[in-house]
């Protein structure tokens, strides 16, 4: 019971427009995406981008992944 409870409550967050095309958007990506990337991709500013991929992270649905993409290397890099 408690885990149908934990699957509904995980769908009811793709109930939000916003979050719903975050996810839509990563897992049509097929690859690592930045939070910008998401951001103009849905047309969201990354602040809302970035709240909406937190919750999704959350919860299971997408995989948070930590890396420079800049290439640049040493201290204030990231």
């Amino acid at each position: 019971m408690r885990d149908r409870a934990r699957a509904l409550e995980t769908i009811g967050l793709l109930d939000e427009p916003v979050r719903r095309a975050a996810y839509d958007w990563v897992a049509g990506a097929g690859r690592a995406v930045s939070r910008d990337e998401v951001a103009a991709g849905i047309g969201a500013s990354r602040a809302l981008a970035a709240f909406h991929l937190d919750r999704l992270a959350r919860s299971g649905l997408v995989e948070v992944e930590c890396r420079r993409l800049s290439g640049r290397t040493g201290p204030g890099a990231g």
